[in-house]
This record gives structure tokens, C-alpha cells and sequence, in this order.
């Protein structure tokens, strides 16, 4: 009887990664991650609908107030 705890199975009954297969031979090149010019065309869409030069919720109090009168 084996020894009690945590063992690897007989090699027999092992995967393919216990087996030592290789790793996937390109993690980075799977195609998960968008393209960088996804990533460009989608930020420009983004600026394209803010408005030059916001105002701040507060400027128009913040002007009366120092304003003199």
C-alpha cells in the first residue's frame, strides 16, 4: 500500500502534462489578446465623442462667487 498524502498516479494512469508533453509552444501568439490597432481605432472612437474642453460642475458657482459685484 502506498504511503499516505498526496502521490502521483502510476505513470501509467498519468496525463499528458504529469508526462512531461511541452507546454504550448506560443502562449502569446493564440490570438486571445485584441490586436494593437483594435486597441488605437477604439480609443480614437472614444475621444471622438468628448467634447473639446469640458466645463467643471462647479466653475459657474466658483466664478459668481469670486466675481465682483
Amino acid at each position: 500500500m502506498p504511503e499516505q498524502g498526496r502521490q502521483s498516479p502510476d505513470p501509467e494512469h498519468q496525463s499528458g502534462a504529469q508526462q512531461s508533453d511541452p507546454p504550448a509552444a506560443k502562449p502569446n501568439e493564440q490570438g486571445g489578446a485584441p490586436s494593437l490597432d483594435h486597441a488605437k481605432e477604439a480609443s480614437d472612437d472614444q475621444k471622438a465623442n468628448l467634447s473639446s474642453n469640458p466645463t467643471h460642475p462647479l466653475e459657474k458657482f466658483a466664478e459668481e462667487k469670486t466675481s465682483k459685484k
